[in-house]
């Protein structure tokens, strides 16, 4: 049967957590061959495996048992989406959705969310530590009442969006600005996003505050925004 995977699809096979089905096996002390004898598969699906590719959720079910069995705990919900994709949808979704992003991506959302914006919340008004998928939500909302993300969705794809196994690491640049204000440049910001049982549980954005606060002050004085 099909296997609803934690970005809500109904599939066969998906793009699996390559990353940490690699730690694990690591951790444990076996090599990709011994993975593969304990599975009952061969060395060249647990290569492909590690490589995050397509696999079937019946196999990453027997993946997991092995690896269980070898003393790490796991479940086929950790292995059966790479968190780097599933970083990489949420950013699409908040270009096209903004503050319904989270509600629009709930089926990989923790109920547990915890959103962190860098900053002085007595200059940006959603900065701080965010508990919960109400405060998440209301967090997102301030955020985007005076952030004006970029029309053309084009640099996402100079983003980077790489596993670190339990999560993914997403840094780049982006055009973002205060709502009326424009930059001149665009800004450099990291993100961390930690993942539990192929759900979102960390977005944790960290971005140039000294220069952001500038185009804050740009944007009161101009009158776009109001002083927090």
């Amino acid at each position: 049967p099909d296997f609803i995977s934690p970005s809500g699809r109904s599939m066969r096979s998906m793009p699996c957590n390559g990353k940490l089905i690699s730690q694990l096996r690591k951790k444990i002390g076996w090599t990709q061959g011994e993975l593969a004898r304990r599975a009952g598969f061969s060395e060249r699906l647990i290569v492909k495996a590690e490589a995050s590719q397509n696999i079937a959720p019946s196999t990453l079910s027997i993946i997991a048992e092995a690896l269980t069995e070898g003393g790490e705990t796991v479940v086929l919900q950790e292995l059966s989406a790479d968190p780097a994709i599933l970083a990489k949808e949420f950013f699409l979704s908040t270009y096209k959705h903004g503050p319904k992003s989270l509600d629009i991506n709930r089926h990989f959302i923790s109920p547990d969310l915890v959103v962190h914006f860098a900053g002085d919340p007595t200059v940006f008004p959603f900065a701080g530590s965010h508990i919960g998928i109400d405060a998440s939500r209301k967090a997102f909302e301030l955020f985007y009442s005076v952030i004006q993300p970029p029309k053309d969705h084009s640099e996402i794809e100079s983003i980077q969006f790489v596993s670190t196994g339990h999560g993914a690491l997403v840094w780049g640049e982006t055009w973002a600005h205060p709502i009326g204000v424009p930059m001149s440049g665009p800004m450099k910001f990291a993100i961390k996003l930690d993942f539990r049982n192929g759900l979102m549980t960390v977005f944790d954005d960290r971005f140039d505050t000294f220069e952001g606060a500038k185009y804050f002050a740009e944007a009161i004085k101009a009158e776009q925004l109001p002083a927090v």
